[in-house]
């Protein structure tokens, strides 16, 4: 089910694609996407930055889909796609846009801000997408819940940048090789293999996404065993 809710993401990245080449700024297939961006207006250009935010807003309810997914299973349920779809709801997301807002407006030092944001709100988005609370709520329960595993957390952050940084280069250099190769457009038994690289690609987020709601969750539940523990102390 993990693999599908991130195909749901390469069906809107399908789409949103399909709408700007053949609605927003039909092109023929031999300009490149530099030169098709440059003859763009305003409004064109304003047209497919709408198209990426709806694009990452799929991605982020896929990411929250899956935290749903893993809590559902760790705990011994079961869990549908349609189920962890519909599971999350827009408050849920507010953090995922917070430090995008926040990478974004810090221009160029984003590659330096973006990573920061990343591991200091770490803990909030298993927070946020499984109890709900607000951003900074969420990063604050976090940040005390989750205190003895920055180590980790960090990591976790580390390798996921990594893996994803190594993972689109290597997927670059493939499609450009194969382009050698075989020309372009690609033979039709080799246009699924660029679709299959961004499917692997955007499992490493999730896996990330995945790897935070288990430590939230083993962290949740001793704190509910020491709580359950005083309660039983208590009467004593």
């Amino acid at each position: 089910m993990f693999v599908f809710l991130m195909g749901l993401v390469i069906a809107m990245i399908f789409v949103t694609a399909m709408i700007v080449n053949y609605v927003i700024a039909p092109h023929p297939a031999q300009v490149s996407l530099r030169e098709v961006w440059q003859n763009m207006g305003f409004l064109q250009k304003l047209a497919v930055f709408v198209l990426f935010l709806i694009t990452l807003g799929a991605e982020y309810r896929a990411l929250a889909a899956s935290a749903f997914a893993t809590q559902e299973i760790w705990s011994g349920r079961g869990v549908r796609f349609w189920q962890a779809i519909r599971s999350v709801r827009r408050k849920q997301l507010r953090l995922f846009w917070m430090v995008l807002l926040a990478s974004m407006v810090t221009g160029p030092l984003a590659l330096i801000v973006g990573p920061i944001l990343l591991f200091a709100t770490a803990p909030g988005f298993p927070v946020a997408i499984l109890e709900g609370k607000t951003a900074i709520a969420a990063v604050k329960r976090g940040d005390t819940l989750m205190k003895k595993d920055q180590g980790k957390i960090a990591i976790l952050v580390i390798l996921w940048l990594g893996i994803a940084f190594a993972a689109v280069l290597g997927w670059i250099r493939f499609l450009v090789f194969l382009q050698d190769q075989f020309g372009q457009p690609l033979p039709w038994y080799l246009r699924p293999v660029p679709v299959l690289g961004l499917w692997l690609i955007l499992l490493i987020p999730q896996l990330y996404m995945i790897a935070l709601a288990l430590i939230y969750l083993e962290r949740r539940r001793r704190e509910m065993d020491s709580a359950s523990a005083l309660q039983t102390e208590a009467p004593a």
